[in-house]
């Protein structure tokens, strides 16, 4: 089978490259491994470069790391040249810590420029790849990530784990614990809620940077925060104890997060952003709110407490029934079928 190699691997945090992975298995001999690797093993290859920044993690300055991209650049030209395919999934807008701006650009543009197939998962982010001068952009939509962790216990067994059996709404969290997460106006706004006699409670799950050994902290009135790495296993006790999920992105062009929800039959609250409504439905699968709107974020959490049970049930099939219309195999499938009907030139 031909090779199919995928750099930067994050497959140990981020099971996005594992799943897809293994749904490439029947057609392609995929491994990970870097751009060297890849031109040993061009013809007929493809090498499919993912998040981009790693190129110049390891830079010292903006100059260096400006030379790390040149170098990757004309790499990648030279794999092509030897018969290989270049593919490039755009994951994020920019860098979470955008340290080398002008070589994060330059590396984009030079990528766009170059490849036989950049990827994208919604609209939003395919006018930006046009914008960075990609030629042929492929629109197929982020996976379900809900296959790769265990699903085996109840919501009334996740609450408990938590300490949250008597709480009328569970609204989580689950994720690196990021300042443009928008954790912040989270916190705010449970307060505020909270403190209106609510009976609900704030779960936050995910790697930060003060982690705490303790299974969870209180953090303030009705908010436990477990600020840690939360194992495969522990997953299903984060989402199922949750009722809802709420991501209050400040910036972002596509979710894993989201869809790890759908899988469970969360939905989602979250502001009404153009790459977010490209992989939510509101009303269905999300409750959104306006993001400049100083109050909306606490008018959802107000919504969703008050939301009767019927209609909560509606939208968790609903998430379900999301996240199951966007296996890894799909995904996997239309990236096969495009990447193998374009031919990398010769020279």
């Amino acid at each position: 089978m031909p090779p199919w190699i995928m750099f930067p691997n994050y497959s140990l945090s981020n099971p996005y490259q594992s799943l897809l992975a293994s749904a490439l298995a029947p057609r392609w001999s995929v491994r990970f491994g870097d751009i060297g690797e890849a031109i040993g093993r061009a013809a007929g290859g493809v090498f499919h470069l993912h998040w981009e920044d790693a190129v110049y993690a390891g830079a010292a300055d903006e100059a260096e790391a400006c030379a790390l991209a040149a170098i990757f650049l004309a790499d990648c030209a030279s794999f092509r040249a030897a018969g290989g395919r270049l593919l490039w999934t755009i994951h994020n807008g920019a860098p979470h810590e955008n340290r080398f701006p002008s070589a994060d650009l330059g590396l984009r543009q030079g990528l766009a420029g170059m490849a036989d197939l950049v990827h994208v998962h919604g609209q939003t982010a395919q006018l930006m790849a046009r914008e960075l001068g990609a030629r042929r952009v492929l629109v197929a939509p982020h996976p379900s990530l809900h296959a790769h962790y265990p699903d085996d216990i109840t919501d009334a067994a996740a609450r408990r784990y938590w300490g949250l059996a008597e709480a009328r709404t569970v609204f989580g969290f689950f994720g690196a614990l990021r300042p443009y997460k928008g954790l912040d106006e989270l916190m705010a706004a449970f307060a505020r809620h909270h403190l209106g006699g609510e009976d609900s409670a704030l779960l936050i799950a995910g790697r930060g940077g003060s982690e705490h050994p303790a299974r969870w902290r209180m953090a303030a009135p009705g908010v436990r925060i477990a600020a840690r790495q939360i194992e495969d296993a522990a997953v299903q006790y984060v989402l199922r104890a949750a009722d809802f999920v709420v991501l209050p992105y400040r910036r972002i062009l596509t979710s894993g997060s989201a869809m790890l929800a759908l899988g469970f039959g969360r939905p989602v609250i979250a502001p009404a952003l153009p790459a977010l409504l490209d992989q939510l439905t509101p009303g269905q699968t999300m409750l959104g709110y306006t993001p400049d709107d100083p109050d909306g974020l606490q008018e959802a959490l107000r919504q969703a407490h008050m939301m009767p049970a019927e209609d909560r049930a509606f939208m968790r099939g609903a998430a379900r029934a999301a996240a199951r219309a966007q296996p890894p195999e799909r995904l996997a499938e239309r990236l096969s079928d495009a990447i193998s009907h374009h031919h990398a030139p010769a020279s």
